[in-house]
């Protein structure tokens, strides 16, 4: 698939979530351009580097950026935004294959799957921790 057909897809399941989520109407839009930033980001940079767990690390940094930006501008809460955001970032097939692995008692599949899930699970949390700490930190020396 194209980067753009990517980006299209991923905006819109956003939106879908985001719609599940109860969020505003008026932040539909701009969270879903948050994951789709994210995931187009995300597939650029996994063919680059072939890396999932730097891919997602850096994903899920730039969506939470975003999300702080947006944040400020619309006036909302950043979480109406990260959440949505990350969301086509989970690995989902990942978890699923895991769980199929345990269940076929496939274990040294089981456990190199489930270790990489729990990696890049770990990565996007980090991805959003650093932001999401670094915003607060400037927002409370500026306050000063």
């Amino acid at each position: 698939m194209s980067i753009l057909t990517n980006f299209i897809y991923s905006t819109l399941a956003t939106i879908g979530f985001s719609v599940f989520l109860h969020i505003p109407t008026s932040s539909l839009i701009p969270a879903g351009l948050s994951g789709g930033i994210g995931w187009t980001l995300f597939i650029v940079l996994d063919n680059a580097s072939y890396n999932p767990i730097f891919s997602n690390f850096l994903a899920s940094f730039v969506v939470s950026l975003f999300s702080e930006i947006l944040a400020r501008k619309l006036k909302q809460p950043a979480t109406l935004f990260v959440i949505p955001g990350v969301i086509p970032l989970v690995p989902g097939l990942g978890m699923y294959n895991t769980m199929l692995y345990l269940v076929q008692g496939n274990f040294d599949l089981a456990i190199s799957t489930g270790a990489n899930v729990i990696f890049v699970g770990a990565a996007i949390s980090l991805g959003v921790l650093i932001v999401t700490s670094l915003s607060k930190t400037i927002r409370i020396n500026i306050r000063k």
